[in-house]
């Protein structure tokens, strides 16, 4: 079977899709290679379902993506530079307004743009002074992005702001969907439960007892032990100390000691043979049940896997 890799379930991808376009426009976010999912593949697959609005980090990777998409609408969240601009209009790209400054910038050379309004993380978006920017002709949607758990009076705020001033609005935030009619910028709850990640045996030892396993010794074997060395390590997506469930078989095993870059160590038995598959998550195990014992958010997990294995598409 190869080297560890992960698998793109597709199928689920596009259920994904199509179960929030049943009650909601979507702005696909593709960011950061679209979560490590692949600008490329991600803009064909939402070629092939009629989804045309993406939204990107920068510039660069605004240029790619209408590269792939002659006529998609592609908004640049992150803050723009004058030196952006030539290409922001060469490209059609929709820049960001994240503070007055960026007004002046875009109102001086008449592009049109969208209106981020912080609603309290602090990160992009103007606090105050949007209603001296927001009436502008230039300004053709807002949106603001969700952060916390006190959801609601965010979404009523900028739905009111929407209707207020007649702009459209969007939302990002995956905590936002059921939530709001409105469009979503839609990022991770996309690719929830889209990857089937796993690895190979590729060594077996027997173990005598006390001795040891892996750099610094971490594992001491009290009896007479087997383990399998899978070719899954830190450098894949695990924590130096993963010592979470994996599959084997029908059986589910435990991992010991500290992760190698390129391997782990797994308790096994007799009915674990060399070259085995070893699921980490995707069919059996659960992504959350991966992630709580990986100690990462699912942000995290989906960047570092994706950002070491090329993978397959089914």
């Amino acid at each position: 079977m190869g080297d560890c890799m992960r698998i793109i379930k597709e199928e689920v991808l596009i259920a994904n899709i199509k179960k929030i376009r049943e009650t909601n426009d979507l702005i696909l976010v593709v960011k950061d290679n679209a979560y490590g999912f692949g600008i490329c593949y991600m803009v064909n697959l939402a070629k092939q379902l009629h989804l045309s609005k993406f939204a990107v980090k920068s510039v660069s990777e605004g240029i790619f993506v209408r590269s792939l998409y002659k006529e998609a609408m592609i908004l640049v969240l992150g803050k723009i530079k004058k030196e952006d601009i030539e290409n922001i209009k060469t490209f059609h790209l929709f820049p960001t307004i994240n503070d007055y400054d960026d007004y002046l910038l875009i109102k001086k050379h008449k592009i049109p743009s969208h209106l981020a309004i912080d609603t309290g993380m602090n990160r992009f978006g103007m606090k105050n002074g949007y209603l001296a920017v927001i009436n502008d002709r230039l300004v053709e949607a807002v949106y603001t992005h969700l952060y916390d758990d006190n959801i609601k009076p965010k979404i009523q705020f900028i739905e009111e702001i929407s209707r207020k001033y007649s702009k459209p609005f969007h939302i990002g935030g995956s905590m936002a969907y059921g939530k709001t009619k409105g469009t979503l910028r839609a990022g991770r709850i996309l690719y929830e439960n889209t990857l089937y990640f796993y690895g190979q045996i590729v060594n077996i030892k027997d173990l005598e007892p006390k001795e040891t396993v892996g750099y610094d010794g971490k594992y001491q074997a009290t009896t007479k032990t087997k383990i399998g060395v899978c070719n899954v390590g830190y450098a894949d997506g695990l924590a130096l100390y993963y010592h979470g469930q994996v599959r084997i078989g029908k059986n589910f095993y435990s991992c010991v000691g500290k992760c190698c870059m390129d391997q782990c160590f797994i308790l096994i038995d007799h009915q674990v043979h060399l070259w085995d598959e070893v699921e980490f998550f995707g069919k059996e195990i659960s992504e959350d049940d991966f992630i709580k014992q990986n100690q990462m958010s699912k942000y995290e997990m989906f960047l570092r896997i994706n950002r070491q294995n090329t993978g397959l598409y089914p």
